[in-house]
């Protein structure tokens, strides 16, 4: 059963998505790719099936090659305001990030892992509660 709470939008409002499939899941991360996409220490992504995904509006695609992977990405955000709406990864097939800052409705969230932890900003504070990778997830 999809959870309701998987909608969201950019900033102006050009671009709405809503998911039909709930989370894989809730992951921080912290690679400098992220930090540099969010202008963030760390990215708060919700890990979603990509087919389940229906996206509305003028979403633009960056190509990037991940700093720490090697691996290809396709990060999407509108093409209007600029707000960045999801990453796919190359190492992920099927698989989009939202970026949970776009959600409508963020305060069900909770992070159950945290990547590239390597790259943590010393003064974020880890928690007992998350999984840890040093980089990414194992494959």
């Amino acid at each position: 059963m999809s959870d309701p709470n998987i909608v969201g939008g950019c900033l102006c409002g050009a671009v709405r998505y809503t998911a039909t499939a709930d989370p894989a899941a809730v992951a921080l991360c912290h690679c400098k790719d992220c930090q540099r996409q969010s202008g963030a220490p760390f990215s708060l992504n919700v890990l979603i099936e990509d087919a389940s995904l229906v996206i509305e509006g003028d979403v633009k695609v960056y190509g990037t090659t991940g700093t720490g992977t090697g691996q290809p990405r396709e990060r999407k955000f509108c093409g209007d305001c600029g707000s960045p709406i999801l990453t796919t990864l190359a190492e992920m097939p099927g698989m989009a990030a939202i970026k949970a800052g776009t959600l409508d409705d963020p305060s069900w969230l909770e992070p159950e892992l945290e990547l590239w932890v390597d790259r943590r900003q010393p003064w974020v504070l880890g928690s007992e509660d998350r999984g840890e990778f040093a980089t990414d997830l194992p494959t």
